[in-house]
Formats: structure tokens, sequence, C-alpha cells
């Protein structure tokens, strides 16, 4: 995985956020790698589904992040696992045929 906090304007839009876990190289590779797991679960060769636009699922509701809380310090979060709070991208769900929502959770 790439420093994704190093190259804001291609990878994150962490550069402008607190990070949650005082960490902002991880927590936007948490982000990206969140991303990249779902896509690689749901399409491990590369050839399943895409959209008109040519996105797989998590691309379409990339940089999206849903109701989002806050720490004392301002960082934005929206799921919290092992007690550390992350920011992480929501993903496509595939509802019905023909339409879907992006969401953290079905």
């Amino acid at each position: 995985m790439p420093d994704d906090y190093a190259y804001p304007s291609a990878c994150s839009e962490f550069a402008s956020t607190p990070s949650p876990n005082g960490d902002p190289h991880a927590d936007a590779i948490v982000n990206t790698l969140a991303h990249e797991t779902e896509e690689t679960t749901t399409d491990m060769l590369g050839t399943a589904w895409w959209d008109g636009r040519g996105f797989e699922n998590a691309d379409k509701c990339a940089w999206t992040f849903g109701v989002v809380s806050r720490t004392p310090s301002g960082a934005p979060y929206n799921m919290t696992v092992g007690g550390k709070n992350f920011l992480v991208q929501r993903n496509w769900v595939n509802a019905t045929a023909g339409s879907g929502y992006c969401a953290m959770s079905l």
C-alpha cells in the first residue's frame, strides 16, 4: 500500500482533517485499504461487474462517509473497531436489479 497521506491530491482527503487516532498516515491507509479490500472480495480476478461509468462497487461510493461523528479533538470518524475510531468510505449495496445505495452496512 502506498502512503496515501503523502499524496493527498490523488489518494486522500485526510490531509485537511485531524486524525482520529493521532496517526494521519495510518488512518489514510486504513480508509483506502478498506476500499480496495471490498473490491477484491467482490471481484478477485478483476473481471466482475462495472457500472456504466466503469466503476467497481466501492468506486461508486468513493470519498463518501455517511454519518460522521467527531472525537473530542474534532477528528471525523464513522466506525469504531477495537476501541479505535476510523473514517472509512462507504460501499455500494446492490439492493435490487438496477438500483442500490452507498452504506456502511446492509
